[in-house]
């Protein structure tokens, strides 16, 4: 019974790293640089009908990453949890901030599709203006950064599950995604 317990638990332990290859590969290696927002409908047609592959395939992969991610944040909270840590608020936080970048993930994958069938059809003002959507939906992905971010934070902090400087540097990193898509990185 223990043994089966443990494949369980690894099998949750690997949904963070298996989030971090399939965000990777979704958002920086699929997505590439997309038209900007004041992009004219002919540029952003040319650029989804010569991308229409990498666009579909970055935003089918939206829904196993925004899963993985949950299912990993989930994960956090119950290892601590079942540790009879004294958390406070902070897994709550997390798995709250993992909602909210996986809604994120959805939503970019959303306008994605929008602007990818919209270029498809040759209808460039539908296209253009989902472009100009699509470039403006970063909110809920970077708030999502930041609440999980700082979730993780105090989490770390709280519980002493991982080292404090840890705990510390995610609370940082989380307030300074606030700053908006320059706190991306």
């Amino acid at each position: 019974m223990l043994g089966k317990i443990a494949r369980f638990e690894l099998r949750y332990q690997l949904t963070g790293p298996l989030f971090a290859v399939v965000f990777y590969v979704a958002a920086l290696v699929l997505e590439g640089s997309t038209p900007g927002e004041k992009s004219s409908a002919t540029k952003v047609m040319d650029y989804y009908n010569s991308h229409h592959g990498r666009t579909l395939t970055s935003s089918f992969l939206a829904p196993l990453g925004a899963a993985l991610l949950v299912l990993f944040a989930s994960h956090l909270r119950s290892v601590v949890r079942d540790r009879h840590l004294v958390p406070g608020p902070g897994p709550t936080v997390l798995i709250a901030g993992s909602v909210l970048w996986a809604s994120g993930i959805l939503i970019g994958a959303t306008t994605s599709l929008a602007v990818l069938s919209a270029s498809d059809h040759g209808q460039g003002q539908v296209a253009q203006t989902m472009n100009v959507l699509s470039n403006d939906a970063w909110l809920p992905f970077i708030a999502g950064i930041a609440v999980t971010l700082i979730g993780a934070g105090m989490t770390v902090l709280t519980t002493g599950i991982l080292p404090k400087w840890l705990g510390w540097v995610a609370l940082v990193a989380g307030v300074l995604a606030l700053a908006g898509p320059g706190g991306f990185f």
